[in-house]
C-alpha cells in the first residue's frame, strides 16, 4: 500500500499513523522494532536538518531496506519551508512532503503549495501545507506553561484553511489548535471544537495533528474520532534517549557505543510502541 491508501484507510477505520522524527539509525531501529512488534503503519519523518545529517539518499535506502522487510513505512519530509528542500526529497524518492509556508505571506504560501502539489502528483507523492504557523520547538520547555507558547501562534481558521486547500490541492492540511511543539509543564490541551470546524469545511482532506508529544491522552483519542488521520512526534521520543544514553555514561566505562545502544533503542520504542497503541494503529498490516 502506497501513502495515500494508508492514509485512507486511516481515514475509513478511524485511527491515526504516527510519524516519528528519525536523526540517526538508532531512532530509526527503535521505529521499526516499535512498527513490528505492534504490526502497525508508521511514518518515519525527517525536517530538512534531519534529512541533511542523515542523507536524503540514505534515507530513501533504509526505509527501503525494512520495507523490504515487510515493514509498512512512510517516507515524509517534515516542515520544510523552501521549495528547493522539498524538491531534493523528491528527487530523492521520498513518499510524502509537507510543505511549511506557516510563516510566509498567504498568496505566496499559496503558490509554492501548488507548486509542490503540481510536482507531487503525477509521482503518487503526497503533499501536506499549512496556513498557521504551529509554534514551539521540538525541545524541552519544561520551565513555562505551554499557554505561554500557544498564545505566539494564531489558531487556524477554518475559512482560510478551506481556501487553501481548494487552491492548491494539497492531500493534507496541519491545523494549529493549541498543538505547540516540544515538551511543556503541563499538558496540551487542544481546541477540539475548532478542529470540528475544521473537519466540516474540508471533509476530503486528511488532518495532520503536530506537536503530538504531551498532548492530553483524552484530547488525542477526541481528535482521532473528528478525523486526525497523522499524528507527530519527536520530542518525548528525544527525551528518552537522551535520558537514557546519559544514564549508560554515568554507570558505564564502555567505549564501544554500539553495545550501549539496545537499551538507548529499547527505551525509544517504548514510547513509540505507547503512541502507537494510543493512535489505535496497532494490529493495521
Amino acid at each position: 500500500m502506497n501513502a495515500k491508501e494508508w492514509l485512507t484507510k486511516a481515514k475509513k477505520e478511524g485511527f491515526a499513523i504516527g510519524a516519528f522524527n528519525v536523526g540517526n539509525l538508532e531512532t530509526l531501529e527503535a521505529i521499526v522494532a516499535a512498527a513490528k512488534a505492534k504490526k502497525a503503519p508508521v511514518i518515519i519523518e525527517a525536517s530538512p536538518g534531519e534529512s541533511s545529517f542523515m542523507g536524503y539518499n540514505n534515507l530513501v535506502d533504509l526505509a527501503q531496506n525494512y520495507k523490504d522487510e515487510g515493514v509498512a513505512i512512510i517516507l515524509n519530509l517534515d516542515h520544510a519551508t523552501e521549495f528547493e528542500k522539498v524538491k531534493q526529497a523528491f528527487d530523492a524518492g521520498f513518499d510524502y512532503l509537507h510543505f511549511d509556508g506557516g510563516q510566509l505571506p498567504f498568496e505566496e504560501n499559496v503558490a509554492i503549495a501548488k507548486q509542490v502539489v503540481e510536482m507531487a502528483h503525477p509521482k503518487a507523492v503526497m503533499v501536506e501545507g499549512e496556513v498557521d504557523h504551529i509554534t514551539g520547538s521540538s525541545d524541552l520547555h519544561t520551565g513555562e506553561k505551554v499557554a505561554s507558547e500557544q498564545v505566539k501562534g494564531n489558531y487556524s481558521d477554518p475559512q482560510k484553511a478551506r481556501e487553501f486547500v481548494e487552491r492548491t490541492g494539497v492531500d493534507t492540511y496541519a491545523s494549529f489548535i493549541g498543538n505547540a511543539h516540544g515538551l511543556y509543564a503541563d499538558e496540551k490541551r487542544l481546541d477540539l471544537n475548532r478542529l470540528k470546524e475544521i473537519r466540516q469545511v474540508i471533509p476530503d482532506t486528511f488532518l495532520s495533528l503536530h506537536g503530538g508529544s504531551g498532548v492530553n491522552q483524552e484530547d488525542i483519542k477526541a481528535a482521532i474520532e473528528i478525523g486526525v488521520n497523522k499524528i507527530n512526534v519527536n520530542t518525548e521520543m528525544r527525551n528518552a534517549y537522551r535520558k537514557e544514553l546519559e544514564e549508560l555514561l554515568r554507570t558505564s566505562d564502555e567505549v564501544a557505543m554500539y553495545k550501549l545502544y539496545p537499551e538507548i533503542i529499547e527505551e525509544v520504542q517504548k514510547v513509540v510502541g505507547e503512541k502507537i497503541d494510543l493512535f489505535g494503529s496497532a494490529g493495521k498490516v
